[in-house]
């Protein structure tokens, strides 16, 4: 992703740019800080205190940070409000590295795609549900991938289908669309 003559700013540009709709845990050392309005949001959501990069300057940058070691009990929180998280993992040991640690995404948390303890609710099914609308019948599937748990089938009304969501309680929900009947497009729904 990121070469070594580039500042970290840059490099977390790059990541939220990329992840525009999730907040952003940019690794720097022992800590996930996260920047700008994901800072600001982070910060009233986790009750965290807001600070600044280049504090009076023109450059001001809100800033919020977590523990590494305690940065799931965070993400569960933030996801059990819908929000979806974006984690930029330095990518090459800082201590053998000249220069700016490389970093990337390794990994996007949505509600339905939890698999940590911390980010699950007990013996509750973590489902992602998928729900696609055709003419005479509507197809449903839904995954925990937590448990690797599978289900899937259709119904003949949408009313039907509103009532397997209902049954099923899931996390997250992706609608797809069909604009020209051979292409699909995806809409995703967190239900918190």
């Amino acid at each position: 992703m990121a070469s070594s003559k580039i500042s970290f700013m840059q490099q977390h540009a790059e990541a939220k740019a990329a992840h525009p709709d999730a907040i952003v845990f940019f690794r720097l050392g022992d800590f996930y800080e996260m920047f700008g309005d994901d800072a600001v949001r982070a910060s009233q959501l986790l009750d965290l205190t807001l600070t600044s990069r280049n504090k009076g300057k023109p450059d001001e940058v809100p800033m919020a940070g977590v523990p590494h070691h305690a940065a799931h009990g965070y993400i569960a929180r933030l996801l059990a409000t819908g929000h979806k998280v974006a984690l930029c993992e330095q990518m090459a040991d800082p201590k053998t590295t000249k220069g700016i640690v490389p970093r990337e995404v390794v990994r996007v948390i949505t509600p339905g795609t939890a698999i940590h303890e911390d980010q699950l609710e007990g013996r509750e099914n973590n489902w992602l549900a998928a729900i696609e609308v055709q003419a005479r019948e509507v197809g449903l599937g839904f995954f925990d991938v937590s448990t690797g748990e599978l289900t899937h089938g259709s119904v003949t009304s949408v009313a039907a289908a509103l009532g397997e969501l209902a049954r099923l309680r899931p996390k997250e929900v992706l609608i797809g669309t069909s604009a020209s009947g051979t292409s699909n497009s995806w809409v995703t729904l967190t239900t918190r």
